[in-house]
């Protein structure tokens, strides 16, 4: 029955996202015509977002250790759902930029966003990887903040986290921009990946502190990256979300 339950739920999911996001289009076309109506655009996002939950019956629960993000800054979590992206949309700076797989770019009208606002990578291509970056450090010389997800892709053993790559932590590095480590509990429970199902949930996740890198160099990008995987690992394990104490 909770699987018939979640089915309904997802095709209900989709058919929201999909009529807000229709209803939203003409004014996303407009607001991504130009570099600098872009954070309209992230603003109607929050709408759509938001919007979604309402009528999905669920509501996110955001504990913050700093009030604000620091603006520009590179934001890393754990990658847990393609509900990740929703949610942050609830709370980021509008001036943000979300870097995903190239694929994205090429689904009909939600594309839209990886050919414009957004930074499409192909993680297969070295050449592809590095103009990613490349279009990823133009967007914090422009005052964007850049969302990567450093596990790159959605682990089929979430909520336990993948081993993250260090793009990120060199990105932030070498822009001199502070991270900001997100930990999600519990998205992958309302949306679980591949299995075509959506649950009605309390959202939660926690924003912590800035982690500031003006002092740093490439050489410690490792280090950074290890820091961070560390914290929002036991992060998951003080919140009970896992039981494991290494990776």
């Amino acid at each position: 029955m909770k699987k018939i339950l979640g089915k309904i739920g997802f095709v209900w999911f989709g058919l929201v996202f999909a009529t807000i996001f229709l209803l939203l289009y003409p004014f996303f076309l407009l607001f991504l015509s130009h570099e600098k109506l872009y954070p309209a655009a992230n603003f109607l996002r929050k709408i759509w977002a938001w919007g979604t939950f309402l009528l999905c019956g669920s509501v996110a629960i955001v504990k913050r250790e700093e009030k604000r993000f620091p603006t520009p800054c590179v934001i890393v979590s754990n990658h847990t759902s393609y509900l990740d992206i929703v949610v942050l949309g609830l709370f980021a700076p509008i001036k943000v930029s979300f870097m995903g797989k190239v694929e994205l770019a090429k689904i009909p009208l939600f594309g839209i966003f990886f050919r414009t606002v957004d930074v499409a990578v192909h993680r297969e291509s070295l050449r592809g990887s590095h103009k990613a970056f490349m279009d990823a450090a133009s967007r914090i010389k422009k005052g964007f903040s850049i969302n990567i997800y450093p596990e790159g892709t959605i682990w089929n053993k979430t909520p336990l986290l993948k081993p993250f790559k260090n793009g990120a932590f060199k990105l932030a590095i070498e822009m001199k921009v502070p991270v900001v480590p997100i930990t999600f509990y519990n998205n992958y429970k309302a949306l679980p990946d591949e299995k075509f199902e959506y649950y009605p949930t309390i959202i939660k996740c926690k924003v912590h502190r800035a982690i500031e890198t003006s002092h740093l160099n490439i050489d410690d990008a490792d280090q950074l990256r290890d820091d961070i995987y560390n914290l929002i690992h036991q992060e998951l394990i003080d919140n009970n979300i896992i039981h494991e104490s290494k990776h």
